[in-house]
C-alpha cells in the first residue's frame, strides 16, 4: 500500500531496494526489498497516485534498467526481473508524472460498482453473504427489499465498502438472534 510511503521517499526506498547492514539507525542486518524479493515474478502496488514524484521517478528508474542498489550501497548494482501490477482510484493523467505512466504499457480500467450491471452486483452481494454464512457457521435469509437496497446503493467506498455493510448487517443480526 502505497499510503504509507506517500511523504517518506527513504521508507519506500528501503522497502522496494532493500538496505545494507549499517546504512541507518536499525538497519542491523542485510534486508532484501520488495523488488529482490520478487524476482521473477510479479509486484502489486495499490494506491500509486499516493506516491511523491521522488518515488514514482525511483520506481521509473528501476523499469527502465531492471537495476537497482540497496541504501547504503555504492559499489554494488543488482538486477531484478520483476513486472509490476499498479492500483489506483484515481485517474491516472491527473496523479501520475506523465514520464512514469510512459513506463506502463496496459491500463485496463476496472468499472466502479455503480457502473456494473445489477446481476453482477447480485453476485458480489451473493458472495459476500455466502462468505459471512460460511464465517458465521448460520443460514442467512435477505429479504428481496434488502438486496434491492443493496443492489441500487451508491457506496462511495465501492466493493470494500457493499463488502464491510454487509458483514456489518450480518453481525447486527447476529448479535439480536
Amino acid at each position: 500500500n502505497c499510503a504509507k510511503y506517500s511523504h517518506n521517499k527513504e521508507l519506500l526506498a528501503a522497502n522496494l531496494l532493500g538496505y545494507k547492514k549499517g546504512a541507518f539507525t536499525g538497519a542491523d542486518e542485510d534486508s532484501k526489498g520488495i523488488i529482490e524479493r520478487g524476482d521473477g515474478g510479479y509486484v502489486f502496488l495499490d494506491e500509486i497516485h499516493r506516491l511523491s514524484p521522488e518515488g514514482q521517478e525511483l520506481l521509473f528508474y528501476f523499469m527502465d534498467k531492471g537495476e537497482f542498489r540497496r541504501i547504503g550501497e555504492n559499489d554494488k548494482s543488482r538486477y531484478s526481473d520483476v513486472r509490476f501490477i499498479f492500483a489506483t482510484t484515481e485517474n491516472p493523467d491527473n496523479v501520475l508524472l506523465k514520464t512514469f505512466l510512459r513506463r506502463i504499457p496496459i491500463t485496463i480500467k476496472i468499472p466502479s460498482l455503480s457502473e456494473r450491471r445489477n446481476n453482477e452486483k447480485f453476485k458480489l452481494i451473493h458472495h459476500f453473504f455466502r462468505q459471512e454464512a460460511i464465517f458465521t457457521g448460520c443460514n442467512i435469509k435477505v429479504s428481496k427489499h434488502a438486496l434491492r437496497i443493496l443492489i441500487d446503493s451508491n457506496f462511495t467506498g465501492n466493493v470494500g465498502q457493499l463488502k464491510n455493510e454487509i458483514k456489518l448487517a450480518c453481525a447486527r443480526a447476529y448479535n439480536k438472534s
